[in-house]
Formats: structure tokens, C-alpha cells, sequence
């Protein structure tokens, strides 16, 4: 693909996820178009030296990889997550009050609370359902606009432009429809899920639904040089490793992971805190034929790449930012540093992605946090802390992180590609 195209695939991609679940299912459909072939966690493996394969874990979490001709000489392994912070429908959702129908919801993760007001709104997720008696499940996207978490008038709420804090359960409630007031909530949500993917409401068991935002992706900036889209933090990282697997030649161990609930700490059994990724690099050594000595020999020479967007120096804001180490758009990817630990890289680290950078004529920056703020982690210092694999922490520069539309460069997505496409195809 040229530069445009694969901008437009960027846009596409995330367009089509709007949450967790269908990153994983557009991840999952492109690996399979390109020779992946998929593996089941509760079944035995055969593994062929030169095949690809990717595995799955409860539709939100993902690693792909490729079968070199020696484990022990490692696995290079660029690492991204799936979720992005959001609002989630809670469990009997429906409310009613002063002749509307709203939701009840609670965030997920740390957005920009402001930027959810007043936009076009739905719903998108896992619906668990009975059928003849066995529990299944199927994705649901409600495809119009459907929402709105309505602003209250300036008239009404002299505070709103003097630092005004938003109550979470009380003012973020978004209304679906007026009602007459004896209007009958109960169940409504089921029957709104089981008229969009074709069940009965009472075969309904569950769901997990969260909203997103319906306005797509555009290009913009007078030479169109920036991306504005939501979930750019982390799904252009998504983006530019499985473009950089599918583009690579795949002849050692590259490996691809998308883990969840980054934004939440990572703490459950499809984020970086479980031992999701360590279980499949072990079974992948097993299954060659290789000891556990052996794995412990593949950790030691194994490399990881945390890939997760980094924070541009703000033209309005630029106080808040390190004075001699921030970021700017379509200026190069970032390599983040702090010295407490929240990334991982080191001068050892560092020097190998640099060097792939080099090979590819792409520019690099260095991001450090002003020393009086304290900034955000990833899921690089999880893994290495668990598995003892070496790492580096870098991301391509944004503005307006966790709002629900983020302003990203084009230069940098297209430079990213380039250096991760070396880093699985050279090995240092």
C-alpha cells in the first residue's frame, strides 16, 4: 500500500472498532486474509517451522507470531492494547426521569469527560445469549445514531466554564428517548439487543456494552497532514504492528500482542498482568521440541517493543511539558524515558530501536515527563517485570489524548510502520 492507503486502511480500521471486541475481530480478519492460520488455547498444538499463527482470548486480547528455526535465539515481540477509554452500559440499565429514558453508565478508564457531550451516540459489544440450551455469543454494533449525553444550558449552569466537575453517576447519563409517564423501562435494552442481531429478548443472558462515538475519522490541516479520529491511543499502535507483521517476512520468532484493559491496569486475564503471553511463548518452545531451560534461554534473548501513544507538546499548553524532552506531530515516534520506572527503557534498549530507526531513514524523539507531573505507564514495565524481557517504550506523538477524537500525524503513523517492519525482519 502507498502513504494515502494506508492512512485510509488506519481510518477504516479504527472506524470498524469501535470497541475492544471488534478490534480483535479486524485483527483477526486481516491475519487470516494474510496466511494466519488460528489456534485454540484448549486444544493441542502442531507447530510447522515457517507457519503463522495467532491465538485469542475472550474476544478482547490477541498475539500473533511466526515460527522461526530456533526458539532460543528469542522472541521479537511489539506489544499495543485493544481498549480505550469509554463509557460501559451497567447492569439493568434503564432510567427514567422528567419524561426521558436514559441509561445508567460508568466510565472505563480516564477520558476527557467534556468531549462526550453532546455527540452522536451508540452502542457496541458481546451479547450473551441461550440457544437450545448452550450458551453462545455474538457481537453487536448498532449502526446509527442511536444517543446523546446531553450538555445542560449555560443559562442554567453558570459554572460550566469555570472549572465545573462532572458527578459520574448523576450528570453523564445518556437519553435514548421521551416517554410517556407510564412508560414501562424494564427490559428495554434486551429487546433494543434482540431485535439488532435477530433473537429472542428472553434468550438473553448477559451482555457487554459500551458507547462509542459515530462520527468517522477524517484527514485534516491545511496540507492534510493530521489524523482526527477517537482511539488513536492505542489502536494506531494496533495499526502500525499488524501492518508491520503482515508487510514482514516472518522468517524468526516475531510476535504481535494486543492485550486489554490497559486503560483499567491490566490486572485481568486478558491484560499484561496475566500470564497470557508468557503461557504461549512457553508452549511455543514446548512445542518444538524444546525444554524449559530452553525458554528461559528464549526470555533472556527476547526483545519487546511497548508500543503506546505518546503525548505531542501542546501549542496552548506548553508549560506542561519537559522544557529539553517533549514530542511534536510529524516529527518522528517517541521514545519514552522515566526514571521511575513507569517505561522500561534503558540505554541498552534504546540503542537497538535506534538503529532500526536508522535503517529506515525515520526520525526518532525522546519524551520525558516534567519532573512536577506525574505521567502514565504501559504496558511495557508489566512484562518485563514478569517475564524478565528486555524492553523499550516508544509511541507516535498526539494531541488530545483520552478525549473521545484525538489529532495524530500521518508522517509518524507511516514512519512507525517502517521501523517495526525492520525490527521483524533484522535482528540485532
Amino acid at each position: 500500500m502507498n502513504r494515502n492507503e494506508i492512512i485510509n486502511d488506519l481510518i477504516e480500521f479504527i472506524d470498524q472498532s469501535p470497541i475492544n471486541y471488534f478490534a480483535v475481530k479486524n485483527s483477526i480478519d486481516r491475519l487470516e486474509k494474510n496466511g494466519f492460520k488460528k489456534l485454540n488455547e484448549n486444544e493441542k498444538w502442531k507447530l510447522e517451522k515457517g507457519g503463522k499463527y495467532f491465538v485469542s482470548r475472550d474476544d478482547t486480547a490477541l498475539i500473533a507470531f511466526s515460527v522461526g528455526d530456533d526458539p532460543r535465539k528469542g522472541f521479537d515481540i511489539i506489544g499495543s492494547h485493544t481498549d480505550s477509554p469509554t463509557f460501559k452500559i451497567k447492569s439493568n440499565p434503564e432510567m427514567t426521569s422528567n419524561g426521558f429514558l436514559k441509561f445508567n453508565v460508568e466510565g472505563y478508564g480516564g477520558m476527557i469527560v467534556s468531549s462526550w457531550f453532546d455527540r452522536d451516540l451508540s452502542l457496541a459489544g458481546k451479547v450473551v445469549f441461550d440457544q437450545e440450551g448452550e450458551i453462545k455469543s455474538k457481537l453487536v454494533k448498532i449502526d446509527r445514531d442511536l444517543l446523546t449525553i446531553a450538555n445542560c444550558a449555560i443559562h442554567i449552569n453558570r459554572e460550566l466554564n469555570s472549572g465545573y466537575k462532572y458527578n459520574m453517576q448523576d450528570e453523564l447519563s445518556p437519553i435514548i428517548k421521551t416517554i410517556e409517564d407510564d412508560f414501562k423501562k424494564d427490559g428495554f435494552l434486551q429487546k433494543l439487543l434482540a431485535k439488532e442481531i435477530g433473537i429472542d429478548e428472553k434468550k438473553i443472558i448477559d451482555f457487554d456494552l459500551a458507547l462509542f462515538d459515530r462520527q468517522k475519522g477524517s484527514l485534516m490541516g491545511s496540507d492534510d497532514e493530521f489524523i482526527h479520529i477517537g482511539r488513536l491511543d492505542n489502536l494506531a499502535s494496533v495499526h502500525q504492528t499488524l501492518t508491520a507483521l503482515i508487510n514482514s517476512e516472518n522468517k524468526k520468532f516475531n510476535m504481535c500482542v494486543l492485550n486489554d484493559n490497559e486503560e483499567i491496569g491490566s490486572g485481568t486475564r486478558t491484560g499484561a498482568s496475566s500470564p497470557f503471553l508468557d503461557e504461549i511463548m512457553e508452549r511455543i518452545v514446548m512445542n518444538l521440541g524444546y525444554d524449559r531451560e530452553d525458554y528461559f534461554i528464549a526470555l533472556a534473548n527476547s526483545y519487546l517493543i511497548s508500543a503506546d501513544l505518546s503525548h505531542s507538546i501542546h501549542p496552548n499548553y506548553s508549560n506542561l511539558f519537559d522544557s529539553t524532552n517533549n514530542t511534536r506531530i510529524n516529527m518522528g515516534i517517541g521514545i519514552k524515558v522515566a526514571s521511575n520506572g513507569a517505561y522500561t527503557t534503558n540505554v541498552e534498549t534504546r540503542a537497538r530501536f535506534l538503529k532500526h530507526a536508522k535503517n529506515v531513514g525515520a526520525k526518532v524523539q525522546t519524551f520525558h515527563n516534567r519532573s512536577d507531573k506525574v505521567g502514565g505507564s504501559t504496558i511495557g514495565p508489566i512484562v518485563s517485570a514478569k517475564s524478565g524481557i528486555k524492553s523499550i517504550d516508544v509511541g507516535t506523538p498526539i494531541l488530545a489524548m483520552h478525549s473521545i477524537r484525538e489529532l495524530g500525524g500521518v508522517d509518524d503513523h507511516i514512519e512507525a510502520i517502517k521501523i517495526f517492519e525492520d525490527f521483524y525482519n533484522k535482528k540485532y
